[in-house]
């Protein structure tokens, strides 16, 4: 599953390649939640990235099956 993450302020648009779309949205959100400074994501290749959490502007799911993407964005 392709996954894109806006970067708030930039043009700037990180894809993730990911087989557990879950686990990452669960971490975004436990982010929000928890007050965590830096969201840690990581992909198919074992790459991690981390992202300010207050940089985070949108999350977009796509799988193959929905080529259009599920999204939410945070609010500042």
């Amino acid at each position: 599953m392709k996954i894109k993450v806006g970067i708030a302020h930039t043009n700037r648009v990180i894809e993730i390649d990911s087989q557990d779309a879950e686990g990452i949205r669960s971490r975004i959100e436990e982010a929000f939640a928890g007050s965590q400074p830096m969201v840690w994501l990581q992909d198919s290749d074992g790459t991690r990235i981390g992202i300010p959490r207050d940089k985070l502007a949108f999350v977009e799911f796509e799988s193959d099956e929905e080529p259009s993407g599920v999204g939410f964005a945070a609010g500042s």
